[in-house]
């Protein structure tokens, strides 16, 4: 179903770029060929079209229990992770620079996929209902998991905040500089949440009620972590300064 959403999000993704590259004297079907054809982006928006499709089909094979189609759907998945680096503000910059800030963007959402994804795959897995509670087990292997993806966000986010904001003064002057520091702080939030489920309510699983409060806070964890996809939505659309 995910992957199938994700066809749906590029059609939305290639409409407003359409929107934008839209020349008013000469017909749509002009304007989306050259889009497609004539330029970098739609060269690889078809490159991300192509990935979606064959993700999901891997992903419906794999609901028979086909390993085959989960070694399949591993790499398409991976694959797709750099669409956002390829098509964004990293893919505008030139030389060994742009190189390094496309690699820089591409592992930050690998980063971030696995932490948030990591998330809501263990609350689905811990869902209500299951005995015994997976909860504890399941929390012990993601939580280094957690770790490393949260510090490869943060050095990752920092080389592209260094590449893009010319000093202080545009992070409050800036609309993009704005909107960066709007999704440092809900990070900030997301990063203060998981370190109390960590430090205050992880050690508490063992007890027959442990696992409520540690599912709750992880819920509002997913939150925060959902509303930072949406300002980076939102910044990837922003000019940066200059």
């Amino acid at each position: 179903m995910s992957a199938g959403v994700l066809g749906a999000g590029l059609g939305l993704v290639f409409l407003r770029q359409l929107m934008e590259f839209r020349d008013p004297f000469v017909p749509w079907q002009e304007d989306a060929e050259l889009l497609l054809r004539g330029t970098s982006w739609g060269r690889t928006f078809l490159f991300g079209v192509l990935g979606s499709v064959l993700l999901t089909v891997f992903m419906a094979w794999a609901r028979s229990g086909s390993d085959t189609a989960w070694r399949l759907a591993l790499p398409a998945g991976l694959l797709l992770t750099a669409f956002p680096a390829f098509t964004g503000h990293a893919s505008g910059t030139g030389g060994a620079l742009g190189a390094g800030l496309v690699s820089a963007d591409v592992i930050h959402v690998l980063a971030a996929s696995a932490w948030i994804g990591g998330l809501a795959g263990i609350l689905y897995l811990a869902r209500r209902g299951t005995d015994p509670d997976p909860l504890p087990a399941l929390v012990r292997v993601f939580s280094p998991v957690a770790v490393v993806s949260v510090a490869t966000l943060t050095l990752t986010g920092i080389v592209s905040a260094w590449a893009h904001v010319p000093g202080p003064a545009a992070l409050l002057d800036d609309p993009y500089g704005q909107r960066l520091v709007l999704k440092v702080t809900i990070v900030g939030v997301v990063l203060l949440l998981g370190w109390v489920n960590w430090r205050r309510l992880s050690p508490r699983m063992g007890s027959p009620r442990g696992s409520r409060p540690l599912r709750r806070a992880a819920l509002v964890e997913l939150l925060f972590g959902q509303l930072v996809l949406v300002v980076t939505a939102v910044l990837v659309r922003t000019p940066p300064p200059g």
